[in-house]
């Protein structure tokens, strides 16, 4: 059964940052180990498998093929190991701009993002171990049924949903029991997944609200994605569920097969013909060189993997040429670029104290003593709804419109500094946030599912140290507006 809390005992805005700063501290408990835990003194010059980036996917990839006795396995991760400031949930909007992000921003657009600085919008990456797991809000959505199966449609053989569904029940440690028994979810795996233990009275209210417009109450990691529920979430004991905490940080030490090299930045793919054959890394200043005997993975991220083809050879040949790379294959390498567009920050104002309330004296006391209480709540989601508008056929059970419910405004001083790291133009701030100061507030974010507007990624240059040019061209395509 849930805990409906809420608290209004607020102290001034810098105690948030002296209670994160203590808070850190009394949790060193929890910290995760430090980089020489995770490296391998001594690397080999060959490996059976080299996996490039340690993040989300890289982490199960190494975990699943470690497994297998005989099969040297080599991790190679850009960042470090995450601590104990990536570990509380409602710090989520803390992490901008820290060290394990990349810190990536877009292209000026031309349709979109008049309300930030020089029209660019950040791109929020994790540069650490755990890759994005580690800096990102926690939210546990696999994605709809439809997208696997178009990719099975378009020839990726065994990437229809059903193909993947055994897949993501293996790593599932489920823990939220009115979903448990619906043949979706697995217990045995590695990843816990859970309900917040603490909600709001003004999330009910979203909640009933989707009732009222007829959607159902869901798991929309289940058997249908079209309809309303409480945010799963990656969290365990109310901290965050990182992949390098579920996959890589209990097995590293107990397989001598795996290993993994931090602040490893690979530069490049070697081929032999067309067949990858090696990996170029640089570490600590030097560069380095491995050998693979049977495949080289990438799984470095949306924007790094691109990357690290082109400047392998792998990609467009007319933009290959035109910064002097040597094609090793013609292929449409970051293109079909799509970034889900949401509409975030407008706030309405409530006139009692029914939000989640993170900075108040009871809800540090609680998330210290208890682990729960609002600061449990990545972000302060509490709610997702999947919906469709007219323009979409609703029995394909394809939404098209999803709905984030957060418990809270950006009004604060807190994420007014948050906010203009993230290139929110001042005016603006001062226009639509700062009147919501001190007044209680939540929001509801609309995001663009099946957004029809497609961008590219490019080489800036040949400098593998160089972030791409990352243009999605957000709104370029009519039917998204």
């Amino acid at each position: 059964m849930q805990k409906v809390m809420f608290f209004h005992l607020p102290y001034p805005p810098k105690w948030v940052f002296l209670a994160y700063a203590y808070m850190v501290s009394l949790l060193s408990w929890w910290d995760l180990p430090s980089d020489s835990f995770f490296n391998t003194k001594d690397l080999l010059s060959e490996y059976d498998f080299i996996v490039v980036g340690g993040g989300s996917a890289g982490s199960v990839v190494a975990n699943r093929l470690s497994a297998i006795a005989g099969v040297q396995v080599l991790l190679i991760e850009a960042g470090g190991a995450p601590n104990a400031g990536t570990e509380v949930p409602s710090f989520f909007f803390l992490h901008n701009g820290n060290p394990y992000e990349w810190n990536y921003k877009t292209v000026p657009q031309e349709d979109a993002c008049l309300g930030l600085e020089d029209k660019r919008s950040k791109w929020t990456r994790g540069r650490a171990l755990g890759g994005s797991s580690v800096v990102n809000a926690m939210v546990y959505v696999r994605g709809n049924k439809r997208d696997y199966d178009q990719w099975a449609e378009n020839g990726a053989t065994g990437w229809s949903y059903q193909d993947v569904l055994p897949y993501f029940k293996s790593i599932e440690k489920f823990n939220i029991a009115e979903y448990a028994d619906n043949g979706y979810h697995g217990s045995e795996g590695e990843l816990s997944v859970v309900h917040p233990s603490t909600h709001s009275l003004s999330s009910d209210a979203f909640l009933e609200a989707c009732r009222e417009l007829g959607y159902q109450y869901i798991d929309y990691n289940g058997p249908s994605q079209t309809g309303y529920s409480r945010t799963q979430f990656n969290t365990q004991d109310g901290r965050r569920a990182s992949s390098v905490k579920a996959f890589i940080q209990p097995v590293v030490g107990k397989r001598p097969n795996l290993h993994v090299t931090l602040n490893s930045a690979a530069t490049k793919i070697e081929f032999d013909n067309k067949k990858a054959v090696g990996v170029h890394f640089e570490k600590d200043g030097v560069a380095r060189y491995v050998r693979a005997r049977r495949e080289v993975i990438l799984t470095a991220g949306a924007i790094a993997t691109p990357q690290l083809l082109m400047l392998s050879g792998v990609g467009p040949k007319d933009h290959l040429v035109e910064r002097k790379i040597e094609v090793v294959a013609d292929l449409p390498v970051g293109k079909n670029l799509q970034d889900h567009v949401f509409v975030g920050g407008i706030a309405a104002t409530l006139e009692q104290e029914a939000t989640l309330e993170t900075r108040t004296l009871s809800s540090l006391i609680d998330y210290l003593l208890h682990g729960n209480g609002p600061m449990s709540v990545p972000a302060s989601i509490e709610g997702i709804a999947f919906m469709n508008t007219p323009f979409v056929n609703a029995s394909l059970d394809y939404p098209d419109v999803q709905l984030v419910y957060i418990g809270g405004s950006y009004a604060s001083e807190e994420s007014e500094t948050l906010l203009r790291d993230l290139g929110y133009k001042k005016e603006v701030y001062d226009k639509y946030f700062l009147p919501l100061r001190g007044k209680p507030a939540f929001q509801i974010q609309p995001i663009l599912n099946r957004l029809k507007s497609t961008g590219d990624i490019q080489l800036k240059s040949t400098n593998p140290h160089d972030h791409p040019l990352l243009d999605p061209k957000y709104f370029s395509h009519p039917d998204d507006i």
